[in-house]
């Protein structure tokens, strides 16, 4: 459970520090008040929820095929 498990969590932590070290890039690059800037964090929100249900849809996936989800 916890090797899948483990997988996942790993991947949704090492992606959303990615976003969010994007989002702290643009910030310092561009100010707040930059269009850009919002552009570039409601890029990030949008990735961040379809990588988060794709990550939930693969650790369902993974998860059935393993003695502790079946029985």
């Amino acid at each position: 459970m916890w090797e899948v498990t483990g997988w996942a969590l790993a991947t949704w932590f090492k992606l959303t520090l990615l976003f969010a070290a994007a989002v702290g890039i643009a910030w310092l690059a561009l100010g707040a008040d930059s269009g850009w800037f919002w552009a570039i964090t409601a890029a990030a929100v949008a990735a961040e929820l379809h990588i988060t249900r794709q990550l939930a849809r693969e650790w369902g996936h993974e998860a059935r095929s393993r003695w502790w989800w079946v029985r």
